[in-house]
């Protein structure tokens, strides 16, 4: 019997029991939060609770906090929103040539409205030249810079707090997409100099459809979507009380016993990246040191990378494979060619708070083997096509 071993909490986590008791409990809190009736009240409080939990968990203050419908929708909010406000004092977003999907999505819309993208070049290990970007957000008309936390496909971490200093320093908006240190690693936005940062709840235990978005007093944001007066005018659609509670507790849950879990995890993956570096074709990729405790992301060259991917699933081994959010096994990642490696296909592998050493251990060895079989085969393969193709006609 196959034992499944979930390996892809980077992209989702399982429901933590603390979010499963707080969506249940909310499924009742029908009424709309604009409305002054019982039920309108009940799901205000609600509302109002959980806000006040995810300020408290950032270190930030309850008015601070809007809700959305994820982390994608968090990130085109902040981006989007800060800079239609301002538009008059420039046109010019900077950012990183390895961010998020999301941040490339919005950046194109407004870049058909006649704003202007910067992309700045990252290192061989995934860190953002500082010296670069300093350069781009001091240029005239710059509004915004954006830099994600940690890279969602290597977990290379970005020195999130010199770059918000350079940006204070040159008067321009600093946003930061936060989905994978948020529940996992401290995160203060009182300490930070940062105006937006995205979060996603299913990347710590919460429901799937449910993030926030983080805005410093003071920063203007226009709303997207609009339509209505919610979220203090910055966010509109109704609210998914249930699934906002759930986030919440996810998230108090979560960061009672973050730097154990931290720890714990810091530990398995650096057991991980000596492991995979041993097997021969397979190279780690992301900075050893400054990176997100639960990620390690690694290529096999030459190996068709869906056959692997499907190998190891067979094996009840469960990770992301190509270029992440693309849901394409064989494409290329994008974040690796910027890299410095181009045409490599990535894996990541993400662990969770069920996630043993012994899971590790297996995994390490499933990998080596099928990356061993898988040569055989296609060396086997490229030898008797050789032969064929030698053979006189006739």
């Amino acid at each position: 019997m196959t034992v499944s071993t979930y390996l892809d909490h980077a992209s989702a986590t399982p429901l933590s029991e603390a979010a499963r008791r707080a969506l249940v409990q909310a499924l009742d809190a029908f009424g709309d939060p604009l409305r002054v009736h019982a039920e309108g009240r009940a799901a205000r409080r609600l509302l109002e609770e959980a806000r006040a939990q995810v300020a408290e968990a950032l270190h930030a203050q309850p008015d601070e906090i809007v809700f959305t419908s994820g982390g994608t929708e968090s990130v085109t909010l902040a981006i989007w929103g800060g800079v239609r406000p301002i538009r008059e004092l420039g046109d010019r977003i900077v950012t990183s040539a390895i961010e998020h999907p999301a941040v490339g999505g919005v950046l194109h819309t407004l870049e058909t409205d006649g704003f202007t993208s910067v992309l700045v070049p990252v290192d061989a290990e995934g860190q953002v030249d500082l010296d670069a970007f300093a350069v781009e957000v001091r240029r005239p008309g710059t509004l915004l810079a954006s830099l994600q936390h940690a890279n969602h496909e290597t977990g290379t971490m970005q020195l999130i707090a010199e770059a918000g200093r350079l940006c204070r320093e040159a008067g321009v908006l600093f946003h930061t997409d936060a989905c994978q240190t948020v529940g996992r690693l401290p995160v203060d936005v009182s300490a930070l100099p940062v105006d937006l940062l995205s979060l996603s709840a299913h990347k710590f235990g919460g429901p799937p459809g449910v993030g926030a978005l983080y805005v410093r007093r003071g920063v203007p944001l226009a709303a997207y979507p609009c339509g209505d007066d919610r979220e203090r005018r910055r966010r509109s659609g109704m609210e998914n009380v249930p699934g906002i509670a759930a986030m919440a507790a996810a998230l108090a849950a979560a960061l009672e016993d973050s730097g154990d879990q931290a720890a714990r995890q810091w530990a398995l993956t650096a057991r991980l990246r000596d492991g995979l570096a041993e097997i021969p074709g397979v190279r780690v990729h992301g900075h050893r040191t400054q990176r997100v405790p639960h990620l390690v992301c690694f290529s096999a060259e030459g190996l068709d990378a869906e056959v692997l991917a499907m190998a190891l699933d067979e094996r009840g081994f469960r990770v992301a494979a190509g270029s992440n959010c693309s849901g394409a096994p064989n494409e290329p990642s994008p974040v690796l060619e910027q890299m410095g490696l181009p045409g490599r296909v990535s894996f990541r592998v993400g662990l969770g708070r069920e996630t043993a050493a012994e899971d590790v251990e297996r995994f390490l060895v499933a990998l080596g083997e099928l990356v061993d079989e898988l040569r055989r085969v296609q060396a086997a393969s490229e030898a008797a096509m050789s032969r064929y193709l030698s053979e006189p006609e006739g």
